[in-house]
């Protein structure tokens, strides 16, 4: 067995230290060795180590120029700490080495899609809707009926269907339900768009491993805490360590428009005012709980009630350090993670001066929304009708305690609203949030640089802003129907 043999097989049964220091071993006889480069930024790949990985990974690519492997992970790691624009450089330079690799195609499709290019992605479904792989013909189709149902000819719905038919438990067939369901429904043909969005969501929740009862608990103690707990740093010295930037969050349920309200916001910003996203980050609810933990002991939100303000600061310089992770200076930043009206009272514990914006909308059309939409994620509450209703009713009662327990601090309104009145409604979170509404024109830099988004509504939130959006037909609207506190399937 060679040593590079014994570093893949080190890889494979998990143990990262000693494959390391056999790519090491070659490297030291062959520095120029590109797969041992390529093993190496492939361990950092695994352990997160992004500089790392990208060091590793563009010596590979000098040595392995034609290997498709090198140049996707270097694409990726380059994303993972916010380098579209280099991401988006190698993938082009890897689509000339490997012209006819279709998974370079296919990640080549994601980041002109993140990067608003829709006309560069369509061109690439194009070639991908006619792939012998299941799983990227079904993305492809996927893709597709998000962005122009045209693109998908007969042929390709009926190889579609013939392969749900033929492999209903096929993870590509989760995919390909849920892109005939938005064709379905582009046609008007609700029973069937429901018959593929139920097959689709019943897939997806057979590999859930929680449910919402699950949450109850951390549900259950939200309700309850003490509002001069989580506002209690107003007078705690803050302002001797001010942030480099005003933190503003968008919270609420899923596909409510955060990513349409956020790109508005991002595109008031000017030469003289920068206004940045770093998009959907768990930041707050990841690393800041983790090191709170570390430091007092306790879950959140029992974690309120031991910080000191030395763990207050810690745990403020953190979500600092990771917001830096995106290489953007701004005067307002803009984390749209929506989950993040959970962690509400250690926003306001930890960012006095941060500014929260609660998006809500029709609950039947998030509901249509959320459950017509693949997100990738094993989780009850976006794939199944009972569980959704559950997540919803949480959601509703807490937000509404928050609502008034800290009325001063949330500026809420509604997608409906947003959308009738745009410019009326930007205005007032504007002065909500302090933008200085002086600045009428956008500087041309600022206007041409790229927004990146990179959720479900990568094409959507691009597309003009139309009343007609926020409507739902009736014959849909009938599935979702809101008792008062969450919605209800009343078909099954």
């Amino acid at each position: 067995m060679t040593i590079l043999e014994q570093a893949a097989q080190n890889i494979q049964q998990h143990n990262l230290t000693a494959a390391q220091q056999c790519y090491l071993q070659v490297l030291q006889a062959q520095p120029a060795n590109g797969k041992a480069l390529y093993g190496l930024g492939y361990i950092a790949q695994l352990r997160q180590d992004w500089p790392t990985a990208i060091k590793y990974l563009q010596r590979a690519c000098q040595f392995l120029p034609q290997q498709p492997a090198p140049l996707l992970g270097l694409a990726n790691a380059f994303n993972q700490v916010f380098s579209e624009t280099d991401a988006l450089t190698v993938l082009e330079y890897a689509k000339q080495q490997c012209p006819a690799d279709e998974s370079i195609q296919y990640a080549l499709t994601q980041q002109y899609l993140i990067m608003g290019d829709i006309t560069e992605a369509t061109s690439l479904l194009n070639n991908l809707l006619a792939s012998s792989n299941p799983e990227l013909f079904a993305f492809a189709c996927l893709d597709a009926a998000k962005i122009n149902t045209e693109l998908l000819q007969p042929s390709h719905l009926a190889r579609a269907q013939l392969l749900v038919a033929e492999q209903p438990q096929h993870s590509a067939s989760i995919r390909l339900h849920y892109a005939l369901g938005l064709i379905a429904k582009h046609c008007k043909q609700y029973e069937q768009a429901m018959f593929h969005w139920d097959a689709a969501n019943a897939l997806q929740f057979a590999e859930c491993d929680f449910t919402v009862h699950d949450m109850a608990s951390l549900f259950d103690s939200l309700l309850s805490v003490n509002a001069s707990t989580s506002l209690s740093n107003e007078n705690m010295g803050f302002h001797d360590s001010s942030l480099p930037f005003i933190p503003v969050f968008i919270v609420g349920l899923p596909r409510t428009g955060s990513s349409l309200l956020d790109k508005q916001l991002c595109d008031l910003s000017t030469k003289s005012q920068q206004i940045s996203s770093v998009g959907e980050v768990d930041y707050v609810a990841s690393q800041c709980v983790q090191m709170i933990k570390q430091l007092t002991g306790y879950d959140y939100p029992e974690c309120l009630e031991h910080m000191s303000n030395e763990v207050c600061h810690a745990a403020r310089q953190r979500y600092v350090d990771a917001i830096s992770q995106h290489r953007i200076k701004a005067d307002f930043i803009i984390d749209k993670l929506p989950a993040n009206f959970q962690s509400l009272p250690l926003i306001y514990r930890l960012f006095p001066e941060a500014k929260v914006l609660h998006l809500k909308r029709d609950l039947a059309a998030t509901a249509l929304s959320i459950y017509s939409n693949d997100f990738g994620a094993a989780e009850p509450y976006f794939c199944n009708l009972v569980q959704m209703q559950q997540y919803f009713e949480w959601y509703e009662r807490i937000m509404k305690y928050f609502e008034t327990v800290y009325s001063k601090n949330i500026y809420s309104l509604t997608y409906e609203q947003f959308i009738n009145a745009p410019h009326e409604q930007l205005k007032k979170i504007s002065r909500f949030i302090g933008i200085d509404q002086t600045y009428k024109t956008m500087e041309q830099e600022d206007v041409n640089r790229p927004h990146i988004i990179k959720t479900l509504s990568a094409a959507e939130a691009r597309q003009p802003i139309y009343r007609s959006s926020s409507a739902i037909p009736d014959e849909l609207a009938k599935y979702f129907i809101f008792t008062g506190e969450g919605v209800t399937d009343v078909t099954r």
